[in-house]
């Protein structure tokens, strides 16, 4: 199970839990995300460096502006 901290479109912070196990499927959900990204979460690890290394390794194309822009905090 995966958490994703979000900015909501009132400017604050919401959670959104991603019910799989597979990091790929993480991956595939943030890269199309439409709010700015603030954190994600693994259980009640945080995983954000390592899910921003991620993203870095998909194509730039492929990713949504809100991704590109969590990806470029790190």
């Amino acid at each position: 199970m995966f958490t994703i901290q979000y900015e909501a479109i009132s400017g604050e912070h919401r959670m959104q839990e991603l019910d799989s196990t597979s990091r790929f499927t993480l991956i595939k959900h943030l890269s199309r995300f439409k709010r700015p990204i603030m954190a994600v979460y693994e259980q009640a690890t945080p995983i954000t460096k390592a899910v921003r290394a991620e993203l870095a390794k998909r194509p730039v194309g492929t990713l949504s502006q809100e991704a590109r822009r969590f990806m470029s905090l790190g």
